[in-house]
Parts: structure tokens; C-alpha cells; sequence
């Protein structure tokens, strides 16, 4: 199937410009440009795009809950991710989210853009070189934080790295406080820190939160 209609979903003016001048300049039909989560979503619904270019850090959130929604909605959707965040996490949770592609914001120009939009009007996906460097150096340790944590640990790191108290985050997800703790002293030993301030760095290195969400995290 070609792709007949992209939708950006980009929050920064000049880069949600210079996506569209690209791809228009190359023949793609741009049906529509969103800043936010909730109105892409409402674009997509409307427009049915074959391809999506998204922008991970939105306003309104992430863009995993756009990606989740659009995969179970139409699966044969393609998505390009245009991204700042390629830490070690993000990295590896989009490789298995099912999208098409990550770019890497700070290395990615007009001429790339183009070529990983051919690829995917192929069916062949397309990850910037930084991206596939990050994922083979994370499959290739073997103490890696995907092979040692669990999916709790890996969901409280995320509020560990916003430097929210045991009872903070106990009260968001439903835990005792104690429990917490003991989570926060499991982690901090299986990725090798001795203090919070450190598992904070370290997580944020990684890529769990970004700056916008620690902003959000304190408004």
C-alpha cells in the first residue's frame, strides 16, 4: 500500500513546519498537523493516515498512549517516530512497540527523512545509526536493565528518577510505603548505585523520564 496521507503529530512550531515542507516538497500529502496528543488522535480517526510522524513528548503526555490506541485501532497504520529521547529505554520499548521507525532529532536531516519515509512506504523499517548503536550495546550487556528488573521495578523507576518519596509513590500506584522501599533498594542494587540521587541520574541517563515530565511532575 503507498502512502497517500501523513499526519505530523510535532508540538515545536519550526520542526512541525520543517516536516511539512520536506514532505511536500518530495509529493507526500499532508492531511493534517497536530500539537498534542488528544488532536492527533482525533486527526488520525478523521483522516486515516497510512504513515504518522510523531513527536514522543507532547504536551498532554507521551506518545505511547497515541501508539497503543492507533495500533489497536488500525493496525496497518505506519509510524515514524521523530524523537529527542533515544535512551537506552525508550530505544528498547519502541523497537517492540510495532512502529515503523525512529529518527533521531539531533543527527536527522531533510535528505534522511526522506529516505526512512521510502523505506517505510516499502514495508522496511528504519532507524537512525545512533538508535541501532544504542540497541545493540543494550542487547549485548549482559547485565542490562530489561534482563534484570522486573515490570514493576521497571514501572516504579520511572517515579523514582521524578525524586517522589516512598509514600508519594506508594499513594500513585497502590503500594504500601514499605513496599516501595524495599522495591527502591532491590533496583538500586540490580543497576549498581548506592543512593537515590544516583538512581535518579542513572535513570534519567537511561531515558525513563525526560525534562518535560520532571517539570510536570512539580507543577
Amino acid at each position: 500500500m503507498n502512502i497517500e496521507k501523513v499526519l505530523i503529530v510535532e508540538d515545536e512550531t519550526l520542526m512541525r513546519e520543517y516536516l511539512f515542507h520536506w514532505l511536500g516538497t518530495a509529493g507526500y500529502r499532508v492531511v493534517g498537523a497536530a500539537s498534542d496528543r488528544k488532536t492527533a488522535q482525533r486527526m488520525s480517526e478523521r483522516q486515516e493516515p497510512d504513515l504518522v510522524l510523531l513527536d514522543m513528548d507532547l504536551p498532554d503526555g507521551e506518545g505511547w498512549e497515541f501508539i497503543d490506541r492507533q495500533m489497536e485501532r488500525r493496525p496497518s497504520t505506519r509510524i515514524l517516530v521523530v524523537t529527542a529521547h533515544v535512551g537506552s529505554y525508550p530505544v528498547l520499548k519502541l523497537k517492540k512497540s510495532g512502529v515503523m521507525g525512529v529518527l533521531d532529532k539531533a543527527e536527522t536531516d531533510g535528505d534522511e527523512l526522506l529516505r526512512a519515509v521510502r523505506a517505510i512506504a516499502n514495508w522496511r523499517t528504519y532507524y537512525t545509526e545512533r538508535v541501532e548503536r544504542t540497541f545493540r550495546k543494550l542487547v549485548q550487556e549482559g547485565t542490562a536493565f530489561y534482563k534484570t528488573l522486573s515490570p514493576r521495578e521497571e514501572e516504579l523507576i520511572r517515579y523514582f528518577a521524578l525524586g517522589l518519596s516512598n509514600a508519594e509513590i506508594g499513594d500513585r500506584v497502590g503500594l504500601r510505603e514499605s513496599t516501595v522501599q524495599g522495591h527502591r533498594r532491590n533496583v538500586m542494587s540490580k543497576v549498581g548505585v548506592g543512593s537515590t540521587p544516583e538512581l535518579m541520574a542513572w535513570s534519567i541517563r537511561q531515558g525513563f523520564v525526560c525534562d518535560r515530565q520532571i517539570q510536570r511532575a512539580y507543577v
